[in-house]
């Protein structure tokens, strides 16, 4: 009988699970352990849940196996913690669609401050769409817009006149994405006129 089985069978979970955590990543018998401890941790408490789910996705990220554990965060509704790890692995496409689809608030905005500090904007202009706010999408545009065409204005005029500084990578106006974002921001501007003129004055 190996140690951990030992502790299981005289009740000690919160043991079993520390040592089954301890098994490192490289091991042939690690993705076994992994999962006996999330499910045996789950037998004690949420929060020993937790932990040994976010330790198992972290030792996953070393071995490459990032989307395994991501779907373990989300599974225990970690999914800031989550999108963080995919944007780490470099999935920003996966981590768009995960931050349009769970995160709010200071979290959307957090994960939207890594694509654009890593230059991934196509990602974080999905990640707006994906989330169904035109206007914010919109603004993101134009925001990036003008402080690309602040810096060409800072340079002498043959870098200005590349190629590869007259359009912002990823956020090209004829971009099929930039396109759509404008005439659906178009249509969001409309819909609030019309609600605007549809509803009636207020009075006391």
């Amino acid at each position: 009988m190996d140690q951990q089985d030992r502790l299981v069978s005289i009740g000690n979970l919160e043991a079993a699970v520390s040592l089954l955590l301890s098994t490192p990543p490289e091991s042939s018998y690690f993705s076994a352990n992994a999962l006996r401890a999330v499910a045996l941790s789950s037998a004690v408490s949420t929060s020993l849940l937790e932990l040994a789910v976010k330790v198992v996705a972290a030792n996953m990220v070393r071995t490459d196996r990032s989307l395994s554990g991501t779907h373990l965060l989300c599974a225990v509704g970690r999914h800031q913690e989550a999108c963080s790890q995919l944007q780490d692995a470099g999935c920003w496409t996966d981590a768009a669609t995960l931050a349009a689809t769970h995160l709010k608030g200071t979290d959307y905005a957090r994960a939207l401050i890594l694509y654009v500090a890593a230059g991934a904007l196509p990602e974080a202009l999905a990640s707006l769409r994906g989330a169904q706010q035109p206007d914010t999408a919109a603004m993101f545009i134009l925001a990036c817009q003008e402080i690309h065409s602040e810096y060409l204005s800072s340079l002498d005029d043959e870098l200005r006149s590349s190629d590869k500084l007259v359009n912002l990578p990823g956020l090209n106006p004829e971009s099929e994405d930039v396109h759509a974002v404008g005439e659906y921001y178009g249509q969001y501007q409309r819909k609030l006129v019309h609600l605007c003129m549809d509803s009636q004055p207020f009075s006391d």
